[in-house]
């Protein structure tokens, strides 16, 4: 892969959509909690609810992933050959390191809040 402005937009893309499917994610969470609390529920819907936030929360977590790693061989190959664009390149990895760190760290913020740990203000 040598287009690294390929690896920057991915990064740009998930800076601007992550935060956008944390706040779906959270909502959903509510959602899901509301239904599994529900006992007249049967249980392939409260199964059917719990699955739909853990699909939110893998897309939420592997579009930064995808792109630092696309990123990455963008760098790599860039760095190797002497046209150049790494700095591109590094760009784009910088930006998704930063919001893969900030999706990882709003997941286990959610999965505290889940087992009773925190709460909306806090822990």
């Amino acid at each position: 892969m040598k287009r690294p402005g390929t690896a920057f937009v991915l990064a740009i893309v998930s800076l601007i959509l992550c935060p956008i499917l944390l706040i779906i994610e959270l909502s959903a969470l509510f959602f899901a909690g509301m239904v599994a609390y529900e006992p007249s529920n049967p249980i392939w819907v409260k199964a059917l609810v719990i699955a739909l936030v853990v699909l939110i929360a893998l897309v939420t977590v592997a579009i930064p992933v995808i792109a630092l790693r696309v990123g990455m061989r963008a760098r790599s190959a860039a760095q190797s050959t002497p046209d150049g664009g790494s700095g591109l390149a590094t760009a784009g990895v910088v930006i998704s390191a930063i919001v893969t760190v900030g999706v990882l760290g709003a997941q286990v913020y959610y999965l505290l809040m889940v087992f009773g740990n925190c709460g909306l203000d806090g822990c």
